[in-house]
């Protein structure tokens, strides 16, 4: 039986830098959890994912959090099942490799345990490690808090291994752009932490810049208002600097107008090195391999695409030379095979 474009994908050997782990699972997970814990039938179909429902504000987006993510995490084993069920589902999907974001607000605002949360994260990481994925962890911290909390996390967190580095994110306003957390980022590069920033999402190219130049990152989550600055463009691309694309996120939330309006395909054509992401798949109802499917299907974009913006994501994995190699070698096998394959265009 000849395979459909989404169970092409999905076989793709996939890479995905901007994940966050307490909006990965499955819808279907979450109504588990909820009828497990609580005795209460979720809809099977989140209304969250209706195609024309759209997020009026940053605060109605945290909201599903609040009312679908954390009450399974208050529950007694709600962190060791939502981590599994989120790994499983980079497995489905054949995700090699994952910078998987944690938050240690929703930590704290579960009152759970910080150690307790990453020793099982530390088991759950090891255990997808042993099938051949791989999965760096990044702890999130909130620009919506005094910079001064942000260096006495990174100082409390370098303690662990486990921790491959730090993302800073929260809700983005000239008030809260990345140079202003420059101790807190010094201190985890000098411990040999990657360090990115999302920022472009809903504030200007100004952002964007501050965290390049204010920071030394080299990656950017999202990034979308890039497009309207050219001489950052040039800067990014004179520093190699890759953004974790978010398509849908941003349709969701209303950061962009359209689908088609997303940027991704004019900064890949000046040259910006762009990847592909989901962002919070749970609350928006699409997955890595759903987002790639979407771009084909509703962008008209080509399996060489999906295979160059892969690319990018492995050039920056956190991995020696041979694990890069090998997570390369997979994806040309995979690109051999489906080189010619022709989706139906829209």
């Amino acid at each position: 039986m000849q395979k459909n474009l989404k169970q092409i994908i999905n076989e793709m050997p996939k890479a995905e830098l901007h994940l966050h782990l307490e909006a990965t699972p499955h819808w279907s997970s979450i109504r588990q959890a909820f009828a497990r814990h609580y005795g209460e039938t979720l809809p099977e179909i989140s209304p969250l994912y209706h195609p024309e429902f759209r997020f009026n504000n940053f605060q109605e987006f945290l909201n599903g959090f609040t009312s679908y993510i954390h009450p399974w995490l208050r529950t007694p084993n709600g962190y060791a099942e939502l981590i599994d069920a989120a790994i499983d589902s980079l497995i489905q999907q054949n995700i090699r490799y994952v910078e998987l974001n944690f938050s240690i607000l929703s930590i704290q605002r579960v009152n759970h345990n910080l150690e307790e949360v990453l020793f099982l994260l530390e088991n759950a990481i090891n255990r997808a490690n042993q099938q051949g994925f791989m999965i760096k962890l990044i702890a999130g911290i909130s620009r919506n808090k005094p910079p001064e909390i942000a260096s006495k996390i990174v100082k409390q967190l370098l303690n662990y291994s486990i921790i491959s580095g730090f993302d800073l994110h929260g809700f983005e306003t000239p008030e809260t752009r990345a140079d202003l957390f420059r101790e807190a980022f010094e201190l985890a590069q000098a411990a040999g932490k990657k360090i990115k920033a999302h920022a472009g999402e809903m504030d200007r190219p100004a952002s964007i810049r501050a965290a390049v130049t204010g920071l030394g990152v080299t990656q950017i989550g999202h990034g979308t208002s890039a497009m309207e600055d050219a001489e950052l463009i040039q800067l990014l691309i004179e520093r190699d600097i890759v953004l974790e694309m978010c398509p849908s996120s941003n349709e969701k939330l209303g950061n962009i107008q359209r689908y088609d309006d997303h940027p991704i395909l004019a900064l890949d054509a000046v040259g910006v090195a762009v990847t592909v992401n989901s962002d919070d798949p749970s609350l928006f109802g699409v997955h890595l391999t759903d987002e790639m499917v979407r771009l084909v299907t509703e962008r008209g974009v080509a399996i060489a695409d999906l295979v160059r913006w892969t690319r990018n994501a492995f050039n920056c994995a956190i991995a020696d030379a041979d694990s890069r190699h090998e997570l390369h070698r997979q994806l040309d096998t995979w690109a051999a095979a489906y080189q010619n394959f022709q989706p139906i265009s829209r």
